[in-house]
């Protein structure tokens, strides 16, 4: 009976987006296959962030940390029991590729954005990772048509290898709703608004920095990775008397904070999917997302549109219009819907008893 092995490293990161994905489809998955050993999630030792499973079996292995656990242990592990592996966040096993989630092309599309000898190393191997699963995965996940028709416009992928699984909010449901503590006051003393990203180079920061200049009435707060030096970036926060960098903050923080701003900025040059607009949509929130990329996909008439490359805008003015609500957009990406899929590109073409009776 053939095995499927859930790659797990991703249980012993710092959660951002394409963690969030994996650790969801996980929980999904388990709620709609066999309880049985057909299925396994394997994950280090160190991990600490693992989802909760009853039929999926849980296996703890290997005691080395990032990517070296996906290239000895579970790449060990895979071998040794004849398994397929899943790997849901764009990496997986050299010596053993698998089924793999390629959540963008960014390392191919956005050369410019590699400056480092960190960022160079990375998009090296990431673009080695996309030579191996055109040429060995039985199957390719990607989260948007829009990275699927990359994947078929620069690579000649044949479309039938490639399915689309979309991200969800549904875990925005379970985090509490709090009341911030003191630190946040002077922040909050007047209207604001709120962006949230790795400050990586495709989320355009710089949009938000030049239109903070134009919007002294409003406070700008932008929570993520707060160090650039892997892109070759770095910012002063004391040239922006009325922005804020929080970097990483709690979930709980993260939604109180979309529940009350006067709008959720997300200028991305370019993105695969994008989860952050996504939860904001799902407290209520305005969203402001860049005409750029997968954005208009995802989000089509429930955004307020900006040109990532004009920072020229009245906000206000912006606002002003109207948009579509949310409802078709929330219901439309769900982790079910995406976990469902995966479930059903998998029992059609490699593991036919997978599915719970």
């Amino acid at each position: 009976m053939a095995r499927l092995a859930i790659n797990g490293q991703f249980a012993a990161r710092r959660m951002t987006g394409q963690e969030r994905f994996a650790y969801e489809i996980v929980k999904e998955l388990d709620r709609i296959v066999k309880p049985q050993d057909q299925v396994e999630l394997i994950v280090p030792l160190n991990a600490s962030n693992i989802p909760p499973v009853k039929n999926i079996k849980l296996v703890k292995y290997g005691e080395v940390r990032g990517t070296l656990w996906e290239q000895t242990y579970f790449t060990y592990y895979v071998f040794r029991h004849k398994a397929i592996s899943l790997n849901l966040c764009s990496v997986m096993p050299v010596l053993k590729p698998g089924i793999i989630c390629i959540h963008d092309l960014s390392y191919k599309v956005n050369s410019t954005y590699f400056k480092t000898r960190y960022a160079r190393i990375s998009q090296i191997w990431h673009k080695f990772q996309y030579w191996l699963a055109w040429h060995f995965s039985p199957i390719i996940y990607t989260v948007s048509e829009y990275s699927k028709s990359q994947m078929i416009d620069l690579y000649r992928v044949d479309p039938k290898r490639i399915t689309v699984v979309g991200n969800g909010w549904e875990h925005f449901k379970c985090i509490k709703n709090i009341e911030l503590k003191n630190e946040f006051f002077e922040l909050l003393s007047k209207p604001y608004f709120f962006s949230l990203g790795s400050l990586a180079p495709n989320k355009n920061i710089e949009w938000v920095l030049s239109v903070a200049k134009t919007h002294s009435q409003y406070n700008f707060l932008i929570a993520g990775k707060s160090s650039l030096k892997a892109y070759g970036i770095s910012y002063k926060e004391c040239d922006y008397s009325n922005v804020k960098f929080l970097g990483y903050i709690s979930d709980e923080e993260i939604k109180y904070l979309m529940r009350n701003c006067k709008a959720f900025i997300f200028p991305s040059f370019f993105e695969g999917f994008g989860i952050p607009p996504l939860e904001a949509l799902s407290v209520g929130a305005k969203i402001i997302v860049a005409k750029s990329s997968c954005l208009p996909e995802i989000f089509g008439t429930s955004a307020y549109y900006i040109d990532p490359y004009d920072s020229n805008v009245d906000l206000d003015e912006l606002l002003s219009g109207e948009v579509c609500g949310a409802e078709n957009v929330l219901e439309k990406y769900t982790f079910e819907k995406s976990a469902n899929i995966i479930i059903e590109t998998l029992s059609s073409r490699i593991l036919p008893n997978i599915l719970k009776k």
